[in-house]
């Protein structure tokens, strides 16, 4: 649970209601009954669920990404974390994700075949991965901005894939270790590239077309 005395009520009722969901939804699946009954269980009513999630299993949803995106960037944010590589960091990051969403993998799973996780699921993953991002210092703007977080996306994104499929955290971790080594050579061969076309002549040049 994360709400702070300085919280919104609305944000309060929505945490309270996540928590209560967060253990029903194994059972009940991400559903309005299973709303209906977190809602018993977390003594909320029916104008202070509206309140908190007027767009409904979406928003608790969207909220449950957050708290995962906001784990992700809290622990970047160690002391720990300062002397390690940008994979490493990016590894650490993606690892305390996984860690705010173990707890609670019976309900993510039953989160994935939920017909609202479709906009959600990738809104969650793009949230967790601008997180990482954000609490690494990433200063990129324009395209650089966008591709660094689609392509941690996409790592988050096959990463949970994995982590739904097993409970063997040593297979997880090392499926999370190759994605982001690929991604690590695929920026390397994009710099090269970059570097290699910055050498070559200019077209314009070679045919006296420059003055």
């Amino acid at each position: 649970m994360t709400e702070t005395p300085e919280s919104a009520p609305s944000d309060q009722f929505r945490e309270r209601l996540l928590d209560a969901m967060l253990e029903l939804a194994s059972e009940t699946g991400w559903t309005m009954a299973g709303m209906e009954a977190a809602a018993k269980k977390a003594g909320l009513t029916k104008g202070q669920v509206l309140l908190a999630t007027p767009h409904g299993v979406a928003d608790l949803l969207e909220a449950f990404g957050q708290r995962a995106a906001k784990a992700a960037g809290a622990r970047l944010g160690q002391p720990d974390i300062a002397a390690l590589k940008i994979r490493q960091k990016v590894r650490a990051g993606a690892k305390a994700w996984l860690s705010a969403l173990n707890p609670h993998k019976a309900a993510v799973k039953r989160a994935v075949s939920t017909p609202a996780n479709l906009l959600t699921g990738p809104k969650g993953l793009w949230t967790a991965a601008d997180a990482i991002w954000i609490a690494l210092g990433d200063k990129s703007t324009d395209f650089n901005w966008y591709t660094k977080r689609t392509i941690l996306s996409g790592v988050l994104g096959s990463t949970l894939a994995a982590w739904i499929g097993t409970d063997d955290e040593a297979e997880v971790d090392a499926f999370l270790d190759r994605r982001i080594e690929n991604v690590m050579q695929f920026e390397k061969l994009k710099t090269q590239a970059k570097d290699a076309f910055a050498k070559m002549p200019d077209p314009m040049d070679l045919f006296g077309q420059r003055k």
